[in-house]
């Protein structure tokens, strides 16, 4: 091996030597065309010459290694003096805490079912969403990642959730060229946030339309295909086919009682920024689908003002106040269990700006999402009915639950857009509008609403701290003033952020 080396010093110093003195010839006798030509084909052989030398030597060495590294490793272990790590599993922790305080008690939404996930943190201190990952290559064809989350919710234990649990085929799995197979439990690709764990969002909580569509993320038990079409824009289709359990679906018989498909293109403006849209569908049955169950205490149950709707009729022409008819249609949307279908159309948008060129120095992220549900069915409330032998008498009355139906469409829209810009390779500022359109069979004439804003610090891809601030008004009179202090750390292996 010194041999070599003092081989290469030698080529490397005497080379350009070799150049110059070729090119210096007296002026009073320059050379020829044909003197030069002879004098480059021999220098050409004399190169090739020797590194035909030493390539032989060097591979006549690398066998003889080879040879002993055979002799001294038995055959019987050769994984225990490996180095390669590929499919040793990647485990990482991410903490996420915060410190909260509103200025009202409660964040349901009226006219819409409500659910443990999209429960905005307790106020004070909380642990907030804390997720547990082990990912590797199972093998030179698959893929598997496991996540577990510490849910904390109001007035209940610390929950262990399995929040995915899917194997994802890989480029060596046979499959044509861009195509791609995921089964099991994830966080399917449905928008542009339902991808993504909690803690990669840009703000502390999910925006209006995840927490009333989707209890802030779909990842129902299924399978999904996609294919990233050739070509020089980014395009990927895809399709997929779910259990059925998971919001805005439950109650599956047959195991496979929900769909979704989607198509997504992107692509480079300049060097500099990057777009990317898509558009997506989700489809189900659901049966008996309930919520939380939570209401607002200050008002009639349901964010709106009573005083607007004492006088009002519902649909049946009764007037509010009598037997069952007291239950308001909202009501029904927002605290009855559902069985019917529901269908969920999406669009989202992506755009990112590196002003600089770089953008770990400066970066402009404008991003949004579109959502469209469409539901019928029946709602169906339980009321308490007391029923008494001797009214005079209460040991003669017996409590009953009486049912009460109604067959409603609760059609809506929600939408949001956030700006987040990055002025300093550490700090980030950021600002967000969230709506949603209330059915038109809940009969309110508020549309809920939030203003969010927000500015972190990023000590390292591993340790991010948030404040953020919101202005929440779910219902008419209901305004609700929040702040938050977020901590996310990463311990251990974690996921390389997606566009």
């Amino acid at each position: 091996m010194h041999e070599i080396a003092r081989l290469i010093r030698a080529t490397v110093i005497g080379l350009p030597i070799l150049f110059m003195a070729s090119m210096v010839y007296p002026q009073s006798d320059p050379p020829t065309t044909e003197e030069l030509a002879a004098q480059i084909s021999a220098l050409k052989q004399d190169y090739e010459s020797r590194i035909a030398v030493l390539e032989a030597r060097l591979a006549s060495i690398q066998a003889k290694s080879a040879s002993t590294d055979h002799k001294a490793v038995p055959a019987s272990k050769p994984s225990m003096l490996s180095s390669d790590n590929t499919f040793n599993p990647a485990i990482g922790v991410v903490l996420n805490g915060m410190i909260s305080e509103y200025s009202e008690t409660d964040s349901s939404i009226p006219a819409f079912q409500f659910g443990h996930e999209s429960e905005r943190p307790e106020e004070g201190l909380t642990l907030g969403h804390s997720e547990i990952t082990v990912s590797s290559n199972i093998d030179d064809k698959f893929y598997g990642n496991l996540t577990l989350g510490l849910g904390v919710h109001a007035g209940e234990p610390t929950e262990l959730e399995l929040e995915e649990a899917y194997i994802q085929t890989l480029p060596g799995a046979g499959l044509p060229d861009g195509m791609r197979i995921k089964a099991g439990r994830a966080l399917w690709t449905l928008g542009y946030l339902n991808e993504l764990h909690v803690h990669g969002d840009d703000f502390s909580d999910r925006p209006l339309p995840y927490r009333a569509y989707l209890d802030n993320a779909y990842n129902d038990d299924g399978l999904e295909v996609s294919f990233v079409l050739p070509g020089d824009l980014y395009s990927e289709i895809g399709a997929g086919i779910f259990r059925g359990d998971d919001t805005p679906f439950a109650g599956s018989r047959s195991g496979r009682e929900a769909w979704s498909t989607f198509a997504r293109l992107g692509g480079d403006i300049g060097n500099n920024s990057a777009w990317r849209i898509g558009g997506y569908i989700l489809d189900g049955e659901a049966r008996n689908r309930a919520g939380a169950g939570h209401a607002h205490a200050e008002d009639d149950g349901h964010g709106h003002d009573e005083e607007a709707h004492e006088d009002e009729e519902d649909e049946h022409g009764h007037e509010n106040g009598e037997e069952h008819e007291e239950h308001d249609l909202a009501e029904f949307l927002s605290d009855g269990s559902f069985t019917g279908d529901s269908r969920l159309y999406g669009i989202d948008f992506r755009y990112t700006l590196a002003p600089t060129g770089n953008a770990r120095d400066r970066e402009l992220i404008l991003q949004g999402e579109y959502f469209r549900r469409d539901e019928s069915g029946e709602y169906e409330l339980q009321e308490e009915h007391e029923e008494c032998v001797d009214p005079a008498d209460p040991s003669t009355c017996e409590i009953h639950m009486e049912s009460i139906i109604e067959t409603l469409s609760s059609d809506s829209e929600g939408w949001y857009a956030q700006a987040v810009y990055k002025f300093l390779p550490r700090w980030r500022v950021g600002a967000r509008y969230s709506r949603l359109s209330t059915p038109d069979d809940a009969e309110l004439s508020h549309d809920p609403h939030t203003t969010s804003a927000m500015i972190d610090w990023t000590n390292s891809e591993f340790g991010r701290i948030r404040l953020q601030y919101s202005r929440e008004s779910l219902a008419r009179g209901y305004d609700d003033d929040q702040f938050m202090l977020q901590y996310i750390m990463s311990l251990g292996a974690h996921a390389a952020h997606s566009f």
